[in-house]
C-alpha cells in the first residue's frame, strides 16, 4: 500500500521537477488527479513498446532504466531516485515507450496522466519551457553514453563515473566528495563494460586514491584527477 500521503509528495515535485513552475493551484489539481503506485523489487513497470499515457516521478526507492539489444544485452541508461521523472518523452507525445523500467528496489511512484498534464502544460509555457530543457538534458546525456563507449576502458569508466555521480549522487556533509550507491553490476551494465572490468577500473582508481569504495557506495575524493582521465585520448586500458 502507499505511504505517502499528497502533502507529503508535494514537495518532492515542486523541490525536485518542472511540476514545481506551476501555479499552486494547478499543481494542486494535477496532483489529485494523479496516482501513487507502489512496486516490489526487481519488478517491471514498463516495457518497451507498452502504451504510454503518463510520466512518473520516484517517491521512494531507485528506478533503473534500460534497454536490451539485439543481442539480448542489457544496456542501461540512467539510475534514477527520489524527485526524478521518466515517462515524459512518451507521456507528450503519446507513442509507446522506447525503454524498460524496473525497480531496483521496493519504490512508490506518482503517476502523472497525460490526459491532465499536456493541458496544464499548455496553459502555463514556462513549465513547457522547463520540459523542454529536461529532455535536452536526456538527449545530451543519451548522446554521452553512445560517445563513451569509443573511449579506452579507463576513460570511459572514469568519465561514466563521474558523469553518473553528478546527475544522481550526492555531496558529502563536508562537500569532500561525491558520493554514489551503485552495485559494481549496475555500473558494467551503464558503462557497457563486464562486471570483472568494472571491478579492475574501480580497483585502479582506488589505488590512485581518487575514489572510495564502502559496499555498494563509491565516492569520488578526486574529482579533478577522474576529469583529467576521462578527458585523455591517451588513457590506456
Amino acid at each position: 500500500m502507499p505511504t505517502h500521503s499528497l502533502e507529503a509528495i508535494r514537495p518532492i515535485l515542486t523541490k525536485n521537477t518542472f511540476l514545481g513552475r506551476l501555479p499552486d493551484v494547478v499543481l494542486d489539481a494535477l496532483m489529485r488527479k494523479g496516482q501513487v503506485r507502489t512496486y516490489a523489487k526487481g519488478a517491471l513497470i514498463y516495457r518497451r513498446g507498452d502504451p504510454s499515457d503518463s510520466l512518473m516521478v520516484v517517491i521512494t526507492g531507485r528506478v533503473k532504466i534500460s534497454n536490451t539489444s539485439a543481442g539480448g544485452k542489457e544496456v542501461v541508461l540512467d539510475f534514477l531516485g527520489v524527485g526524478d521523472i521518466y515517462g515524459e518523452f512518451s507521456a507528450l507525445d503519446g507513442k509507446e515507450r522506447a525503454v524498460d523500467a524496473f525497480a531496483l528496489e521496493e519504490s512508490e511512484v506518482f503517476v502523472v496522466y497525460s490526459r491532465d498534464l499536456v493541458p496544464m502544460l499548455i496553459a502555463h509555457p514556462h513549465a513547457m519551457l522547463e520540459v523542454i530543457r529536461v529532455l535536452c538534458e536526456r538527449a545530451r546525456a543519451g548522446a554521452a553514453i553512445i560517445e563513451d563507449n569509443k573511449l579506452r576502458m579507463r576513460a570511459r569508466a572514469a568519465k561514466g563515473l563521474l558523469r553518473l555521480a553528478r546527475q544522481r549522487g550526492r555531496r558529502s556533509a563536508d562537500d569532500a566528495s561525491l558520493q554514489l550507491t551503485i552495485s559494481q553490476e549496475e555500473l558494467g551494465k551503464y558503462l557497457g563494460l563486464s562486471r570483472a572490468n568494472v571491478n579492475r577500473q574501480l580497483a585502479q582508481l582506488k589505488a590512485a586514491n581518487m575514489i572510495r569504495i564502502d559496499g555498494t557506495e563509491i565516492s569520488i575524493v578526486d574529482e579533478k584527477g577522474l576529469d583529467e582521465i576521462a578527458a585523455d585520448p591517451l588513457t590506456t586500458a
